[in-house]
């Protein structure tokens, strides 16, 4: 299941951006309290993907939109580890693009690792084409490739 995200959600979003992205975007990652602060913050939107277990719902993956300037920016999407390999992630993505038709968005950017060939074939494949690259974008010196689909509204 996918739904907005809710207060009784921030330590185990935190715990998921801790174990997805320490390694490689440490100086990207959210804190806690900047997940709190999403759920005050009218220009964005956090997704999370619930999974059931035997001790009840999990939170296991998320997806965080920001919104500016009539257009949406796809911020970050994190899977679980433990989750990882169930279709979370794509489940999660279709939301954020369902959420911008709904609400007559009609741009949604992104930005990857330019070593991240994965996602690219993948965004590629849903239709979203390439428009910058920024060079030495994250902490490693590896750039950024910014690309976006445009929506009909």
């Amino acid at each position: 299941m996918i739904r907005d995200m809710q207060a009784a959600d921030v330590d185990a979003l935190a715990a998921i951006e801790i174990a997805c992205f320490a390694a490689g975007y440490a100086d990207k990652m959210m804190s806690r309290e900047d997940f709190a602060e999403v759920l005050t913050d009218s220009h964005a939107a956090l997704f999370c993907a619930i999974e059931q277990t035997g001790e009840g719902d999990e939170v296991a993956g998320y997806a965080l939109l920001l919104l500016e300037d009539g257009a949406a920016n796809f911020d970050s999407l994190a899977v679980s580890p433990a989750h990882q390999g169930k279709g979370l992630g794509e489940k999660l993505f279709r939301k954020v693009e369902q959420y911008c038709q709904t609400n007559r968005i009609p741009r949604l950017n992104l930005e990857i690792k330019e070593t991240n060939y994965t996602l690219l074939k993948r965004y590629h494949n849903y239709g979203y084409k390439c428009f910058e690259v920024e060079a030495g974008f994250y902490a490693d010196g590896w750039g950024a490739i910014r690309m976006l689909k445009y929506f009909e509204v």
